[in-house]
């Protein structure tokens, strides 16, 4: 079996690439960290989680269980109320999850959605600001 490595390097890698490739989410701008007065809308790949940090095995496959997460910022300029944020971030699920994600030495086990919600932001009732969050698991294997 693979010597256990921490992949999130790798799996972040690939979730910005097949969405900043993907037709329905080419145009959308995506960061890990967002620069200075940003434009809204934008959407922020974050928090790399191990939900299982110990891999879990089986007689021939070493895999973890990862977790990111999606945060989708969208003010009344792109539209009032959640539709735009919903549009938005349904486009990201359908990028994510229309094939398996290529992710440099690891197999794409399974990638589905965890969580998913849209909040209005208290911090900025002036510009309406909505916050989508989904969080996706992804289970990946070494090679």
């Amino acid at each position: 079996m693979p010597t256990r490595k921490l992949g999130f390097s790798a799996l972040m890698t690939a979730v910005y690439s097949r969405l900043t490739t993907h037709a329905l989410t080419l145009t959308y701008a995506f960061y890990n960290s967002v620069p200075v007065n940003t434009a809204f809308p934008y959407h922020v790949i974050s928090k790399p989680m191990g939900v299982r940090s110990a891999a879990y095995e089986t007689r021939d496959t070493m895999a973890e269980d990862n977790a990111f997460q999606i945060d989708s910022w969208v003010d009344k300029t792109s539209g009032v109320g959640d539709k735009a944020c919903a549009d938005r971030m349904n486009n990201i699920i359908q990028a994510l999850t229309s094939s398996a994600l290529s992710i440099t030495g690891y197999n794409a086990i399974y990638l589905y959605l965890d969580y998913s919600d849209i909040m209005l932001d208290p911090d900025h009732p002036e510009i309406l600001l909505r916050h989508g969050v989904l969080r996706f698991r992804q289970d990946m294997s070494p090679v």
